[in-house]
């Protein structure tokens, strides 16, 4: 299982229109990205993607223009690495604290999961709602997951050990397929109603509607 002073590799986590030309190797480039990507998350939730320039990149991260075009081709390719790493960060805090030492039933970790995701997609909107909901492009959290917090486990292994420890589980023959649908359903749905009106993430009935659907995975009431 992760152990969180492990040190975590930083891999792609979504499908952005406009990547990075290079990813930094060295230290000192690695500094200087981060420096770059910290900026603009932080212009980007003072002053909304209106305040983002290479002007303010400068003159916020310290880095000159000429090192931030070396490692990004446009503002776009800065957003999406932005929300790479907050996205990253969110996993990462999800798998860390999810809180074991409590008992769970199943519709119990349906809600949990579905707060994971919620949160994840939240704090996303909070960078750059319309590059986000313009661009339509699905980052696979099952997969991030498997690439940088379980190297020696799976995300699977990670929601199935934890739906067995619910006091209300009962194992079938179909436990897998239980598994992986209740991990697409969380994210899949999440992602696919906010990208139809991301105005239902705060709607009070929005978790509750999707808690339903999943609970229904498992023949539980929502």
């Amino acid at each position: 299982m992760y152990d969180k002073n492990d040190t975590v590799e930083q891999h792609e986590l979504i499908r952005p229109s406009e990547a990075m030309r290079r990813r930094p190797k060295q230290d000192r480039s690695k500094k200087v990205v981060d420096a770059i990507v910290d900026a603009a998350h932080q212009i980007l939730l003072e002053h909304g993607r209106s305040g983002l320039s290479t002007t303010s990149l400068e003159l916020v991260s310290g880095i000159p223009k000429s090192s931030i075009y070396q490692y990004f081709p446009n503002l776009d390719a800065i957003v999406f690495e932005v929300y790479r790493v907050v996205i990253r960060d969110m996993h990462i805090k999800g798998y860390r604290e999810f809180p074991g030492e409590q008992e769970h039933t199943v519709k119990s970790f349906v809600y949990w999961l579905l707060d994971w995701s919620i949160e994840i997609h939240r704090r996303v909107l909070e960078i750059d709602r319309t590059l986000l909901l313009e661009h339509k492009g699905f980052w696979d959290a099952w997969q991030e997951l498997d690439n940088n917090l379980a190297p020696n486990d799976s995300t699977e292994k990670f929601i199935y050990d934890r739906l067995k420890s619910c006091s209300d589980f009962i194992p079938s023959a179909h436990d897998m397929m239980h598994v992986h649908a209740l991990g697409r359903a969380a994210q899949l749905m999440v992602y696919s109603l906010v990208s139809d009106n991301a105005d239902f993430i705060d709607d009070d009935s929005f978790r509750e509607m999707l808690a339903r659907m999943c609970c229904a995975i498992f023949s539980v009431e929502g």
